[in-house]
């Protein structure tokens, strides 16, 4: 891209993790290499909306991040000669795990639209790109990534305190449900084990000690970076497998390895055995927590094995060409 070429980002909610790191987090990348990046929020009255579309006409590129557009929204910009690149990291094709029917015709119908209508589309991971793919041939996949100039080498400081941890947001806190029989048979066989919650939302875990931590932005990154073991559980259902493993590289980019299910970008980042365990079973759960709870030489190779992942294959750094490139 040439400089002092502009682009504009229209996201919904701008306060998201999705658009945190894969919008905003690229912004000063993109200023570097000589490309003005403005960023608004669709998530704003009908009026106000037609107010950040019409500033479209001003910018080379048009990037819509998860957002659907309207049928006259959409319309408008062709008119008015802007194509738009379309970048999205979530099964938004479907309604959420906390649905009892994920199958949504309304949102398949919006995801098409968009899809088919846009010039290039971003997917999060190859499952988000097969999907888009069924409607477009101008398809492109690009994973979320991680800052890791924001991830220090992890403090010898932190000592040894038996700390599996989770981050997340408190509507996705339904997924830690099915893993509590484990956690609670864990700590039986480890008293001195201790759950750590990083979210807007919280859960009390009868015979678990549950260290309650409310999310902030300023203390994400040495909160992440307290865990010993990170935990992503989740089922196995549409919306699930269109996860970007955020959790995952994010306890990756500290340093620390994970116990996860083996589903969505989980089994792309995940080297089992080497930087995490894949866990089905109650059993699993319990066995692969307690071995690495038990090792710390293990943790430490395990969590240097995905902190090289990240670096190759998830950073900003490894993937800002081909988000340049989707762009122009």
């Amino acid at each position: 891209m040439s400089p002092q070429r502009r682009v504009l980002f229209l996201a919904s909610g701008l306060g998201e993790a999705s658009c945190r790191f894969r919008v905003l987090q690229y912004i000063p990348h993109l200023k570097r290499l000589g490309i003005q990046a403005d960023v608004a929020d669709l998530r704003v009255p009908v009026a106000a909306r037609w107010k950040i579309l019409r500033t479209a006409a001003a910018y080379d590129t048009v990037c819509i991040h998860r957002a659907f557009l309207s049928p006259l929204e959409q319309r408008w910009l062709c008119r008015a000669g802007k194509s738009y690149v379309f970048d999205f990291d979530d099964a938004i094709m479907f309604r959420d795990s906390s649905h009892r029917h994920l199958e949504s015709w309304q949102r398949r119908w919006r995801f098409r639209r968009m899809v088919a209508g846009a010039r290039t589309v971003i997917a999060g991971n190859s499952y988000l790109a097969g999907w888009a793919s069924r409607y477009s041939d101008r398809v492109t996949t690009i994973p979320t990534a991680i800052d890791l100039a924001a991830y220090r080498a992890r403090r010898a400081a932190l000592g040894d305190e038996p700390v599996i941890g989770w981050i997340g947001t408190r509507i996705n806190l339904m997924y830690l449900s099915p893993i509590l029989p484990a956690l609670k048979r864990l700590a039986r066989q480890r008293p001195d084990v201790t759950l750590k919650i990083v979210s807007d939302g919280s859960l009390d875990i009868s015979g678990v000690a549950v260290i309650k931590k409310r999310w902030s932005l300023e203390d994400e990154v040495n909160d992440v970076m307290s865990f010993q073991v990170g935990l992503m559980p989740l089922p196995d259902d549409p919306w699930t497998r269109g996860k970007c493993a955020l959790k995952v590289l994010q306890y990756f980019a500290a340093s620390v390895p994970v116990v996860c299910s083996p589903v969505g970008a989980n089994l792309e980042v995940v080297e089992n055995g080497r930087s995490g365990y894949f866990a089905r079973t109650e059993d699993e759960w319990v066995v692969h927590l307690d071995e690495l709870l038990g090792d710390a030489a293990r943790r430490r190779n395990f969590g240097a094995a995905g902190r090289s992942m990240v670096e190759r294959k998830y950073s900003v750094d490894a993937n800002v060409d081909q988000f340049v490139d989707a762009l122009s």
